[in-house]
C-alpha cells in the first residue's frame, strides 16, 4: 500500500516561534482527531532541535491527554530538564487552541561505544515477498477513507505463522514499512519518521486476539473504536525510515478494555533498532 496528503518532510518541518517553541501542522489525514504518530514525530523534532548536534533520542514516552484537530496548527513547547555529559532530558508539550493535547518526556544521548547485543529478527518473508496492505484489503471492500489520507508510508504484510508465541495472545503480525520519500541523511528526521509510522498498525494488533487480521481495516473500524492512551519508543541503533523496516507486532494482554501492544523493529543489519509499546483503550461498537 502506498498512502499522501502532506509529505512527511513537510510534516516534520517545524517552524520556530521563539526560544524552544515550535509550530507544526497537521498531515491532512481524515481522522476524527490528530493521528498520534504525527504528534510523536513532531515532538521528537522539537526535542532534538534543543540539544547539541550529535545527541539523538534514546527514549520517548508520550501521554495523550485529549484529541487534537488536523486542521489547526500545534504549538510544541520544550522544557529543558537536564543536560548532562552524555544525556539530555526534555519535556515537550503539544498545545492546540490553548489546550494541552499531549505531553512527551524525551531522553537524548550522545552515542558512545559500550555493551551491545540483540535478539535475532523473527523468521519472516522478505518485504519483496510480502503482500501490499491495499491488496489484502480488496477482500474487505478496500481500506476505507482514513487510510487514503496516508500517502507517505508503504505497508506490506508478511504471511502469518498460525501459532501464537509465548509473548503474544495471538500470532504476531510481521509488517514491513518504509517512507516513500527520500528523507536525506539527518538521523533525527529518520527517528521522527519511525515514530510516525510506529503508530500505524498497532490497533490492528490490539484486536488480533479477537479475530481481526491485517488487511481488514474497514471491518475493524466498523466493529471497534480505539484511542491511544500512551506511546513509548526506545531507539537502540541508527536506522533509515526510507528503507524497509520489519515491525514484529504482538499483544501480550488486554483487560478492562485496555490493550497492550508492542512492536520490535528490525533494520537491514539483522539487529533490533527500536522497540514500541502502546496502551490503547478499545471498545466494541
Amino acid at each position: 500500500m502506498t498512502t499522501s496528503v502532506a509529505s512527511l518532510g513537510s510534516i516534520l518541518d517545524l517552524g520556530g516561534a521563539g526560544d524552544d517553541v515550535w509550530i507544526g501542522h497537521g498531515d491532512g489525514v481524515p481522522l476524527p482527531q490528530l493521528y498520534g504518530g504525527q504528534l510523536v514525530a513532531q515532538s521528537i523534532i522539537a526535542a532534538g532541535r534543543s540539544v547539541d548536534e550529535g545527541r539523538l533520542v534514546n527514549s520517548l514516552h508520550t501521554t495523550f491527554l485529549r484529541p487534537g484537530r488536523s486542521d489547526r496548527p500545534i504549538r510544541f513547547e520544550v522544557e529543558r530538564l537536564r543536560d548532562g555529559r552524555q544525556f539530555s532530558t526534555r519535556v515537550v508539550d503539544a498545545v492546540q487552541d490553548d489546550r494541552l493535547v499531549c505531553r512527551s518526556t524525551i531522553s537524548l544521548v550522545e552515542p558512545r561505544d559500550g555493551l551491545a547485543h540483540s535478539r535475532r529478527p523473527p523468521l519472516s518473508a522478505a518485504a519483496e515477498a510480502s503482500t501490499d496492505l491495499r491488496v489484502l484489503a480488496e477482500h474487505d471492500g478496500g481500506l476505507g477513507e482514513y487510510w487514503e489520507g496516508f500517502s507517505t508510508v508503504e505497508v506490506r504484510v508478511a504471511p502469518e505463522d498460525p501459532v501464537a508465541p509465548p509473548h503474544s495472545a495471538a500470532p504476531v503480525q510481521n509488517i514491513w514499512m518504509r517512507v516513500t520519500e527520500d528523507l536525506g541523511d539527518d538521523p533525527l528526521l529518520h527517528q521522527a519518521a519511525i515514530g510516525y509510522v510506529s503508530d500505524l498498525m498497532l490497533m490492528s494488533m490490539a484486536v488480533a486476539p479477537h479475530g481481526h487480521r491485517a488487511g481488514h481495516e474497514r471491518s475493524l473500524a466498523e466493529r471497534w473504536s480505539a484511542v491511544s492512551l500512551d506511546h513509548t519508543l526506545w531507539f537502540h541503533r541508527p536506522a533509515r525510515a526510507d528503507e524497509w523496516l520489519l515491525f514484529e507486532h504482538a499483544s501480550p494482554t488486554a483487560h478492562d478494555g485496555r490493550a497492550l501492544v508492542e512492536a520490535a523493529v528490525f533494520g537491514d543489519a539483522d539487529a533490533q533498532v527500536c522497540h514500541v509499546v502502546q496502551e490503547a483503550l478499545v471498545r466494541e461498537n
